[in-house]
């Protein structure tokens, strides 16, 4: 009598335990499913990638790339190209100047692998008011459906607005997202457009 009590107590006080022990454990593994729901998110909002691809002839560009790396982030590559542009001022704008009346392709020797970027900062320095002539080949040989493209450009007189229908007519039939993008001259100009556009 005496022993089925005792065992009849101890399975009572182990089924008011085990019970306990299982809703706080489904607790805390609804609490850490949650946690992980919430990680996950946010580790999808923030595994957008971001590259900036740019040419700089003179250095002017490559210091407005860098100032755009350091608020951004992102990865960065100096494009090169062949033929290759010359330095001295006199020669680069009559070699500019030819590639564009012969409506030329100028190859880009190191262009990245772009499938793991979501958005591609375009850097260029604005020759005879108008992109580069390899701006037209990045738009026709690289691969961008789905991404954005955000242009910037350096120049000592010209606006981003007067590359822009060159730029439209590019990325037309690309399936690519082209921002205004912006001209890269001052810091406070990077800044301003970069947080307008979510990109920091």
């Amino acid at each position: 009598m005496k022993k089925g009590l005792v065992a009849g107590i101890i399975a009572a006080v182990l089924i008011v335990f085990g019970g306990g022990y299982y809703v706080m454990n489904q607790r805390t593994t609804s609490a850490s499913n949650a946690s992980d729901l919430k990680t996950d998110k946010k580790t999808t909002q923030t595994s957008k990638k971001m590259l900036i691809l740019y040419y700089s002839n003179s250095g002017t560009t490559k210091i407005a790339a860098k100032k755009i790396q350091k608020q951004t982030g992102a990865d960065i590559v100096e494009m090169k190209m062949n033929p290759v542009y010359p330095k001295n001022y006199n020669k680069l704008g009559a070699f500019a100047q030819h590639q564009i009346d012969i409506k030329a392709r100028p190859k880009i020797t190191n262009l990245p692998k772009l499938a793991k970027y979501d958005t591609i900062l375009l850097g260029f320095p604005t020759w005879f008011h108008r992109p580069p002539m390899f701006i037209n080949t990045f738009f026709a040989t690289a691969k961008l459906k789905g991404k954005t493209v955000v242009p910037f450009t350096t120049s000592a007189s010209s606006e981003i607005s007067e590359s822009t229908p060159y730029l439209k007519k590019m990325a037309k039939g690309t399936g690519v997202k082209l921002q205004t993008g912006f001209r890269a001259n001052e810091t406070r100009t990077i800044t301003s457009y970069l947080k307008q556009h979510k990109l920091v």
